[in-house]
């Protein structure tokens, strides 16, 4: 199953457009994480350099590779950006893949498997599944009260995750409403796209991860060390935030098309838009407030869930991962109010 023809171009636009920001996001923390690593590297191995050389002439020797000294001095600028572009995946490649690998596992991988213990929800997602053309999803319920939903994966390697709260809280017209969106969140490749678009985010959240440094003596220079530290802290942390308020901004973009494109598959796939609607209703009633204190990358990738963390700490349209739910509903109101005339 594929999106009808009329949502494609504007899906499409809005997947560019989205693009777009996080392409011109991702440049800049590129090049900026590149200055930073680079010019730590460079200053490293230039006072390396420096202590050599001062050692060798304090024997009154020449000095071999003059020339090329001179050089490395000169060009410090470019010379730094290199270093730092071809150290750049050595600090961050493997960091931030262990992190989203853990982050699929940890989520991923929880909870009890549906066909054990809800079959007729396996039941449900693996009649969705086939009704859409993708390859059967795992189901998994987790013991939690607070009902979330979340599709992870792609059409071949799908995994549902719902929580109890969902299963508690809907009648079964309503559950498989939920089932629905999800598989056509994988049908659309959506999971791996938003984690595509995560990782300049994540990058930018470990460049900008560090705290206020602390006064020591033992800084060598003391105060003007001190001073210094707290300077390049300061800048760190507003070019940083800035580049994170401007990946939220791409992927908000990107998340809100996409959900109300996921709403409306999900309505032809179960021919009950008013079930879907009838769900976002009721959990959009029973949800509260996350009772976890979740990581930076953990409240960002609340843009997989079928509704926002935290709905009543309304967030400025333009970041919002979601669509405000009155919004879904009256679409998908609607939707049922055209199907009978």
């Amino acid at each position: 199953m594929g999106l009808e023809p009329s949502t494609r171009p504007w899906l499409f636009a809005r997947m560019i457009g989205s693009f777009a920001i996080m392409s011109i996001v991702a440049l800049t923390i590129v090049l900026f994480a590149a200055a930073v690593i680079g010019t730590a590297v460079y200053l490293a191995i230039t006072v390396a350099f420096a202590v050599v050389r001062g050692y060798v002439l304090s024997f009154g020797g020449g000095v071999p590779g003059g020339e090329l000294w001179g050089l490395w001095v000169s060009n410090a600028g470019p010379i730094a950006m290199v270093i730092g572009i071809v150290s750049l995946p050595l600090f961050y490649r493997d960091p931030i893949r262990a992190e989203i690998r853990r982050f699929n596992a940890e989520i991923g991988t929880t909870g009890t498997l549906a066909t054990e213990r809800h079959p007729e929800i396996a039941t449900m997602a693996r009649r969705l599944s086939q009704q859409a053309d993708i390859a059967e999803p795992e189901v998994r319920i987790v013991n939690r009260r607070r009902p979330e939903s979340y599709a992870l994966g792609g059409r071949s390697n799908g995994t549902i995750v719902i929580t109890r709260g969902v299963v508690r809280a809907l009648e079964d017209e309503e559950i498989e409403a939920v089932l629905a969106h999800e598989v056509s969140h994988l049908a659309n490749g959506d999971g791996r796209l938003v984690t595509l678009l995560l990782v300049p985010m994540l990058v930018a959240e470990h460049l900008g991860s560090r705290e206020r440094p602390a006064f020591q003596f033992f800084h060598g220079l003391g105060v003007f060390a001190y001073v210094a530290h707290v300077f390049v802290w300061t800048v760190l942390t507003a070019v940083t935030t800035a580049q994170l308020l401007a990946c939220q901004l791409g992927v908000g973009f990107l998340s809100r098309g996409r959900e109300f494109a996921a709403d409306r598959a999900a309505a032809e796939l179960t021919g009950s838009p008013g079930a879907l609607a009838s769900a976002l209703e009721t959990l959009h009633d029973v949800r509260g407030r996350p009772d976890e204190d979740l990581r930076d990358f953990r409240r960002s990738a609340g843009a997989l869930d079928i509704l926002p963390p935290d709905e009543k700490r309304r967030a400025s349209d333009l970041f919002r991962t979601h669509p405000t739910t009155e919004r879904r509903i009256a679409v998908l109101r609607s939707m049922a109010g055209s199907e009978t005339h």
